[in-house]
């Protein structure tokens, strides 16, 4: 038996133990929280508050398991919010990134398990996700939950009505773009939780023009929107807006879409589902995918009817996480 005589070194070597001990429970702590949250990872008291932390990770989403087409994936996750996707199909697996970590978190919810062209899909977090969350933002307001594939039809009014059939709601905020167009996801705020934590029960069950809504928590610490008044709208926004709608709402044959993805991924996969697209709503007499300077697509048809019922159709859906501006045309195919 070794007998230390060192009174330093004994101490020394009992400091080094009681710190792995605080080590171990720690771990344990945060073992024990990623068990109760399943994919939602707390974090543990080390974390400094004075750290930058990167808030977009918690908006990615790995999806596995995945075979079915590019454009199918994409229409169901258009359902949880805007994102932008990176496709890779040798690997069978997609990678998500939404712009909210809300719309991830209902995402992964809903698709883990999902059955798409005969295999059960794969949904969780990416590699990159933190193994710690700051503090101040890892308790959200269990009043506030998450509302998308909300039409443009809607404002606030309406959900604000549906809800407060639930129970008493407090507001309810949409979130816009540039445009001034609402990203067709809002916030609603519950006086109570309870009553937020039964409107969770609702999702998928409440339709609204034809839309299920999704309904999900908020999954860290948030305030409410401000609200945006359309007289707090500059009017040289307005004059710009009805030049645009009179453009868009010109007489023509011709349709043609923006605003539906990047030039690196605009391939042949692409032009082919778009003529598909474009071909169920006429006869389509030319078709044609132009990538510079930026993607567009053009499409001629028989009619103006036709073009006309295309453009309303399409006009405003999302493709991919990103709104469709359509506008109808009566010039020439670019050369």
């Amino acid at each position: 038996m070794i007998q230390f005589v060192d009174e330093q070194l004994v101490k020394l070597l009992e400091s080094i133990a009681d710190s792995k001990k605080h080590g171990i429970h720690l771990m344990h702590t945060v073992y024990s929280e990623v068990c109760k949250y399943n994919k939602w990872v707390i974090s543990s008291e080390t974390m400094h508050t004075e750290s930058r932390f990167d808030m977009s990770l918690l908006n990615k989403v790995y999806i596995g398991n995945v075979t079915c087409s590019k454009s199918t994936i994409m229409d169901i996750l258009n359902v949880f919010g805007r994102f932008l996707i990176n496709y890779i199909s040798s690997k069978e697996c997609v990678f998500v990134d939404f712009d909210n970590p809300h719309a991830a978190y209902l995402c992964m919810e809903e698709m883990t398990g999902m059955i798409v062209d005969g295999k059960v899909l794969k949904a969780g977090r990416t590699s990159s996700f933190p193994s710690e969350i700051p503090h101040e933002i890892r308790s959200p307001d269990k009043r506030i939950i998450y509302v998308s594939n909300v039409s443009q039809e809607v404002e606030e009014a309406h959900l604000e009505e549906i809800f407060s059939k639930i129970g008493k709601v407090d507001s309810v905020r949409f979130l816009y773009d540039s445009w001034f167009v609402h990203k067709g996801y809002a916030y609603v705020k519950f006086t109570n939780a309870a009553d937020a934590r039964k409107a969770l029960g609702y999702t998928n069950k409440i339709g609204i023009y034809g839309m299920k809504l999704k309904i999900g928590p908020t999954v860290i610490k948030m305030e409410m929107p401000e609200c945006v008044h359309h007289s707090e709208i500059p009017k040289r926004v307005f004059e710009i807006k009805t030049r645009i709608e009179s453009m868009l709402f010109s007489r023509g044959r011709m349709v043609i879409l923006r605003n539906l993805i990047n030039y690196e991924e605009a391939d042949d996969e692409f032009e082919q589902e778009m003529h598909a697209e474009m071909k169920k709503y006429g006869s389509v007499v030319k078709f044609m995918v132009v990538k510079i300077p930026d993607v567009a697509v053009y499409c001629l048809y028989s009619s103006e009817e036709e073009a006309r019922h295309s453009f309303e159709i399409l006009n405003g859906r999302f493709f991919g996480g990103r709104r469709i501006r359509a506008e109808m045309s009566s010039e020439e195919f670019p050369v």
